[in-house]
């Protein structure tokens, strides 16, 4: 595993970058819980920054934009750092992204705020396995392909599609968290990115990482 650049989220808050992700691990929540089983991951959520504004203390505001229940939504890393019984988390950056890309950030991000979250798609990525040794892949891309909205999100897919969008065609394989496995169903892969995806892709490197 590589190593990581800093030690604790602490020290490396004065240099995120919008676009960094933040994956998060989440305790004493039963659907946190449930997506760490059935993903076989440490990490249940992911958020990316959205703004880090300098202030007076040793550590910028750092904010962060998420796919939440209540659908997307902006608030302060504090909202995790505070409650350490309750959260872990860990940083990565995409670092072939440039400032004029993660400007781009910012526009889809606006635009998505208050959109709803997509409990469907949820059901669809945990039960997967399921509907398939039950009713085998075809019946699973039927589903998928029907019961999911695309102008919805859960909080992996938001962060997915912000990247693949903000970059050139020629740097957009780049950023994807999980390879090309099937070019036909390419998009439909897309939007089934776990945050295991986020946590073991090669393209995203560690900033902080509390397992290393």
């Amino acid at each position: 595993m590589e190593r990581a650049r800093y030690k604790s989220v602490r020290q490396a808050l004065p240099h995120l970058k919008v676009g960094d992700i933040v994956l998060v691990h989440s305790q004493g929540f039963l659907i946190s819980k449930l997506i760490r089983r059935l993903t076989k991951s440490y990490w249940s959520h992911v958020a990316l920054v959205f703004e880090v504004v300098p202030n007076n203390s040793d550590y910028p505001d750092v904010l962060l934009i998420e796919a939440l229940d209540q659908g997307i939504e902006i608030h302060r890393i504090e909202h995790y750092l505070r409650k350490p019984k309750n959260y872990d988390l860990g940083i990565k950056r995409i670092p072939i992204l440039n400032d004029a890309e993660r400007e781009k950030f910012r526009g889809y991000f606006l635009d998505a705020v208050d959109t709803p979250y997509d409990y469907t798609r949820l059901f669809s990525y945990l039960f997967k396995n399921m509907i398939l040794r039950l009713f085998g892949q075809e019946i699973l891309n039927w589903f998928t392909k029907r019961m999911i909205d695309v102008d919805q999100f859960v909080c992996t897919t938001f962060a997915q599609r912000a990247f693949y969008l903000a970059v050139s065609k020629e740097k957009r394989e780049k950023v994807l968290m999980r390879p090309k496995e099937d070019r036909l169903n390419f998009l439909l892969q897309m939007e089934e990115i776990t945050p295991k995806d986020y946590a073991v892709s090669p393209n995203a490197e560690w900033l902080c990482n509390p397992h290393h």
